[in-house]
C-alpha cells in the first residue's frame, strides 16, 4: 500500500511542481511546495486515472452535481414532512469519463430535502457544499489511508472538509428508519457530538453491484496541525494498535489502550462535554445501538489561541452559538442586539473564560453554577449550547486549556442482533476479565459515559 501511495504522490507532485531546469531560487521554492504538498496529503492518495476507484468517484461526482443542481429551495426544519423523509429520487446517467469511454450509471438520493435542511442548520450553503463535493476535473477526491479494518471505502473531498464513506444496505436503511429521530435530536441539541451526516445516496454502475454511501462532515478538519488521533470505545479487548514508523504515509488512528490514563483536558468545557455525551448516548441507547466510538484529534494551542479575549470576537461567537443554523439570522441578531450583547459580555468579561462555556447568556449552560451529575440521569438543559469557536468545523472543535480537541461520535449503526449476542457469549470466553465492545446497548452507553467522565478534566 505504501508503494502505491508513493507512486500516486509522485504523480501529484509532478503535476503541482514539475522539476524543470530553472534558477536555484525557483527550484528551492518548488521543493518547498512539494514538501508542503506531501505533508498536507499525508495519509491520502489522490484518485487519478488508473486508480481502482477512478471511474466510481467520477460517477459519484457527476451524480452529486446533478442531484444538487435540482434544489431551488431549503425548508425550515419545522416544515419537513413525512414525504420528505421517505423521498427517494433516482436518475440514470450516461457520461463520458476521461474523454475516452462512456459510462452508464444510476444515481439515487435519499431524503434530499432533509439533508439540505441539515446542511443549512450548520451554516453550510448549497454553493460551498456543491463546490466541495463535486470538484472540478483538476481537483480530485482523496482516498483516506488508515489502519481501519471496517472494510468500507473512505474518500475525502479535495479540501478534506467532507468525507464520503461506503456502507451496507442494512446500515443505510437503518439510518433512514431513524432519520427523523436524528434530526429532532439535532434540533434539540444543536451542538451534539454526533457526526454530521449531510447526504445519503446509492450508485449502480453498469455491470457492478449497487454501492451505498453517506456524505459527512469530517471531524478531523482542518487536519494540518493534528498530531494524535484516537478511536475510543471505552473497552479493552483488541483496543491497541502498533503506531506506524516515522515517515509512514499511513495515518494511524490509535485506540483506547494507546490512550491509557491520559485525560481530555477541557477545563471549563468539561461540564458541557459530559452533559452532551449523556444526551447523545441516551439517544443511542434508545435506538438500541452499540459499537460506536468517540473520534478524538489533539493539537497544541498556539499562545494567541489560548488568550483570545477580543470583545468583537466574543460578540460574533455568542451570536453564532445562540443562533447556530441560520447565518442570516445570526448576522441580523448581531446587528440588532449588538449593544445588548456588548453590555452582557462586558458585564461578565472579567470572570468569564473565553474557552469555557458562556453560561450567562440565554440557552447556554453556566459552567460557574453547580451542574447536575452527568451520570445521574437528571434532566439536561434543552439546548446545552456552548460558546462556539471562530474556526472551520466549529461544532466538532473544542478548546481546552492547553490543547485543541476534535471530537465526534461515529459509527452508530450497529444493532444488538442475534449475531452480536452470540459474539458477546464468545468474547466472554475469549477475553476473560476484559471489557469488550459487543455488549447490550444500555451497558455500552453507561460504560461509555463513565469512561468519558474518568478520562476528562
Amino acid at each position: 500500500m505504501e508503494g502505491k501511495n508513493d507512486s500516486d504522490m509522485q504523480e501529484a507532485e509532478e503535476e503541482v511542481a514539475p522539476m524543470t531546469k530553472q534558477t536555484s531560487g525557483r527550484r528551492s521554492g518548488k521543493k518547498i511546495s512539494v514538501v508542503w504538498l506531501r505533508w498536507k496529503r499525508r495519509g491520502m492518495v489522490e484518485i487519478m486515472s488508473g486508480h481502482r476507484r477512478w471511474t466510481l468517484t467520477n460517477c459519484v461526482r457527476i451524480g452529486l452535481e446533478k442531484a444538487l443542481a435540482d434544489r431551488t429551495h431549503i425548508k425550515p426544519i419545522e416544515e419537513l414532512t413525512k414525504d420528505d423523509y421517505e423521498d427517494i429520487r433516482s436518475k440514470r446517467h450516461t457520461e463520458t469519463i476521461d474523454k475516452k469511454s462512456q459510462q452508464s450509471f444510476e444515481f439515487a438520493t435519499y431524503a434530499g430535502e432533509v439533508f439540505a435542511t441539515l446542511r443549512n442548520i450548520i451554516n453550510i450553503s448549497e454553493e460551498e457544499y456543491l463546490n466541495s463535493v463535486t470538484p472540478m476535473a483538476n481537483r480530485r477526491y482523496l482516498e483516506f489511508i488508515s489502519n481501519s479494518k471496517s472494510g468500507q471505502d473512505f474518500f475525502l473531498t479535495p479540501d478534506k472538509r467532507f468525507m464520503i464513506k461506503t456502507q451496507t444496505k442494512k446500515e443505510t436503511y437503518f439510518f433512514l428508519e431513524h432519520l427523523r429521530t436524528y434530526v429532532e435530536h439535532f434540533k434539540k441539541y444543536p451542538h451534539t457530538l454526533m457526526v454530521k451526516f449531510l447526504g445519503l445516496h446509492n450508485i449502480k454502475l453498469k455491470g457492478k453491484k449497487r454501492l451505498y454511501f453517506i456524505v459527512m462532515q469530517s471531524i478531523f478538519y482542518p487536519d494540518e496541525r493534528i498530531r494524535e488521533r484516537y478511536d475510543i470505545k471505552a473497552c479493552q479487548a483488541s483496543r491497541y494498535v502498533l503506531p506506524e514508523k516515522d515517515g509512514s504515509q499511513i495515518i494511524t488512528v490509535l485506540k483506547d489502550n494507546n490512550f491509557g490514563d491520559k485525560k481530555i483536558n477541557l477545563g471549563g468545557n468539561r461540564s458541557w462535554f459530559l452533559q452532551q455525551v449523556q444526551a447523545d448516548t441516551e439517544l443511542l441507547e434508545e435506538l438500541g445501538v452499540l459499537d460506536y466510538s468517540l473520534l478524538l484529534g489533539i493539537t497544541e494551542l498556539h499562545s494567541d489561541e489560548k488568550n483570545s479575549q477580543d470583545l468583537a470576537s466574543l460578540v460574533q461567537r455568542v451570536a453564532k452559538s445562540l443562533h447556530h443554523g441560520s447565518p442570516e439570522k445570526s448576522a441580523n441578531h448581531t446587528k440588532s442586539t449588538g449593544g445588548a450583547l456588548h453590555e452582557e459580555i462586558s458585564h461578565s468579561a472579567a470572570t468569564l473564560p473565553v474557552n469555557g462555556v458562556m453560561g450567562s447568556l440565554p440557552g447556554m449552560v453556566d459552567s460557574d453554577e453547580p451542574q447536575p451529575d452527568p451520570t445521574s440521569g437528571q434532566n439536561i438543559p434543552g439546548h446545552n449550547r456552548r460558546l462556539l469557536l471562530n474556526t472551520p468545523n466549529n461544532l466538532h472543535i473544542v478548546d481546552g486549556e492547553e490543547y485543541r480537541y476534535f471530537l465526534g461520535i461515529i459509527d452508530f449503526f450497529v444493532t444488538y442482533s442475534l449475531k452480536k449476542k452470540l459474539e458477546n457469549l464468545w468474547k466472554k470466553i475469549r477475553f476473560p476479565g476484559q471489557s469488550f465492545s459487543t455488549v447490550p446497548p444500555n451497558v455500552y452507553a453507561e460504560r461509555f459515559r463513565k469512561y468519558m467522565a474518568e478520562h476528562s478534566e
